[in-house]
């Protein structure tokens, strides 16, 4: 699936006023299929609007979505719900549901109003678990379980209908750095192993680097900058942007390449010798 936005824009109204647009320029991208696209920006740049408008669960107030050049809102929701998975941020479970349930409810495009899952619905629950390497919590109670936990569940929820696409709302956020490579690992490893198409919204620089061929930049007044990582994820950008310096380090040794962003306050003076 080629996932597009054509000039995109948003904004909030009320019965008396309207805002000016949410983003100081229309948004403009092409996401191929197998590839993975961050959206980096401070808090309050409006990425999980951006991300809601992608999907239709907001209707853009200036430009479209499209998905295979055809736009979103001429497609039929059900399957394109097959076809797009929405992952949004995790927050603790209000209901005891076990992560059997959670990820069963996944598969609602594929069952009729009054049925009830079928063994076909459960396989292809428990093969959605066994992908994210979680099946052995299966029985267990959402609220027993930990955050990074419950964000992989909500991943195997998405994953249970089988998409072409999956979106990410700041999935690794409030996790310790643990928790987090084991959601970026997971998305890259999705997106390699099983051609899957990711968009992910993140305020972490180093989250960008690791996981996406291409990158969208957003913040408050700043404008709405897309390419390749290495060319977009320039320090000067970065503190236009973020309102921080930060210094680019690449470290090469054999196979190995690692590219981060470290804040040069971080840092501290060279002791003269």
């Amino acid at each position: 699936m080629k996932i597009q936005v054509v000039d995109g824009n948003y904004y909030y109204e009320s019965r008396r006023k309207k805002f000016p647009n949410l983003y100081a320029q229309d948004i403009n991208f092409s996401l191929e299929p197998g590839k993975i696209m961050a959206i980096l920006g401070p808090n309050g740049a409006g990425k999980t609007t951006m991300l809601k408008c992608i999907t239709g669960l907001f209707e853009w107030k200036k430009g479209k979505t499209l998905i295979d050049d055809k736009p979103l809102a001429t497609l039929n929701r059900k399957e394109l719900w097959k076809r797009v998975g929405y992952v949004p941020q995790a927050h603790k479970m209000v209901f005891g549901f076990t992560v059997e349930e959670l990820v069963m409810m996944g598969r609602a495009p594929y069952i009729s109003t009054l049925a009830q899952p079928s063994a076909k619905d459960l396989e292809a629950a428990h093969k959605a678990l066994e992908i994210i390497d979680i099946l052995h919590l299966a029985k267990k109670s959402c609220n027993e379980i930990s955050g990074g936990e419950l964000q992989l569940a909500l991943i195997a929820r998405t994953l249970v209908s089988e998409p072409e696409v999956l979106i990410l709302d700041e999935p690794e956020s409030h996790l310790d750095i643990q928790k987090q490579m084991v959601i970026l690992q997971t998305i890259k490893r999705l997106s390699k192993e099983h051609g899957i198409s990711c968009i992910i919204n993140t305020h972490y620089p180093n989250h960008a680097f690791y996981l996406a061929d291409r990158i969208l930049m957003t913040a408050k007044e700043k404008g709405i900058v897309y390419g390749n990582v290495q060319e977009v994820m320039t320090e000067l950008r970065m503190k236009e942007f973020f309102g921080i310096e930060l210094k680019k380090i690449i470290v090469e040794e054999e196979d190995y390449l690692l590219e981060t962003m470290i804040p040069r306050a971080l840092g501290s003076e060279c002791s003269s010798r």
